[in-house]
């Protein structure tokens, strides 16, 4: 398989989706020498799982010898370290990251990587409201999306090669433009988080008593403010690095919520519970 082409695998940042993938590559490939990069107190937690365990500041140590290395930080460290990680890796490396921002990550590799280091971007549509080492699962990217954004004209044989990896890992890779990625992004993942801080806030605005609207909030209200419990140190960095697009999509947004409203007034609601009904299905089917 080509995969095979990664043996010595570097994990920077063992949060939920660092730590899932070095859980899951553990539980499937478990001859892969894997490396870890964390803070001390992250890599105890993980040493059972680790070939070898370096912290940040034995990055160019850890990066040097690996196959494929995943940046899985916040997109803020992804930019602070992806310049040093394209100069130590090994010729034939493939270096790849899970931020949710795309755009930016890919032009600042645009001019760190060349020659035979390679880049690709990535983004696994498998995050949860909380984060960290002690949340991570080996079956986090069992049926889920992961999204590629290769640079135009990228080789083919690296890239498969990173696919095929993604895909023995039970997820359904996929492959957008960087700019795409990030106008889809905004509004089916960071505008709802938005939405859903706006929802659980709405139950405590001025003039309104939040207790009993706490007391009666059932599995409905449950169900699309579950988000809002994701830190805003996660986020911070994907609002910032993606803010036009989801301005946008919020305006959007705005304009939907007007026509619901007077869809409420006439009373002709009928198609649009059809119409989210047939998406829905969709979803589910997915």
């Amino acid at each position: 398989m080509s995969h095979e082409r990664f043996q010595r695998i570097a994990v920077v940042g063992l949060g939920l989706l660092g730590g899932s993938l070095v859980q899951s590559i553990r539980r499937i490939m478990p001859e892969r020498t894997l490396i870890g990069v964390d803070y001390p107190e992250v890599l105890e937690r993980a040493r059972t799982f680790l070939d070898e365990a370096h912290t940040p500041a034995q990055l160019a140590i850890a990066v040097r010898k690996a196959d494929l290395v995943f940046l899985a930080t916040p997109i803020s460290i992804i930019l602070q370290t992806l310049p040093t990680v394209a100069n130590m890796v090994p010729h034939g490396a493939v270096v790849t990251d899970v931020g949710s921002t795309k755009r930016v990550v890919a032009e600042l590799a645009q001019n760190c990587f060349a020659g035979e280091r390679f880049f690709i971007g990535g983004h696994p549509m498998a995050g949860r409201e909380k984060g960290g080492w002690e949340n991570a699962t080996d079956r986090l990217f069992e049926n889920s999306a992961y999204v590629l954004t290769p640079s135009p004209n990228f080789p083919a044989a690296p890239l498969t090669a990173l696919q095929d990896l993604l895909r023995t890992l039970g997820a359904h890779t996929m492959l957008l433009e960087a700019e795409e990625h990030d106008r889809i992004a905004a509004e089916i993942s960071h505008m709802p988080l938005l939405l859903a801080l706006a929802l659980t806030n709405f139950i405590a605005r001025p003039g309104v008593t939040s207790e009993p609207r706490v007391q009666m909030a059932a599995g409905g209200f449950r169900d699309m403010t579950r988000i809002a419990a994701s830190p805003f140190a996660i986020w911070r960095d994907i609002l910032h690095t993606n803010h036009a697009n989801v301005r946008h999509a919020l305006q959007e947004f705005i304009l939907t919520l007007q026509q619901l409203a007077q869809d409420l007034e006439r009373e002709e609601l009928d198609a649009t519970f059809q119409h989210a009904h047939e998406l829905r299905q969709k979803l589910l089917r997915s």
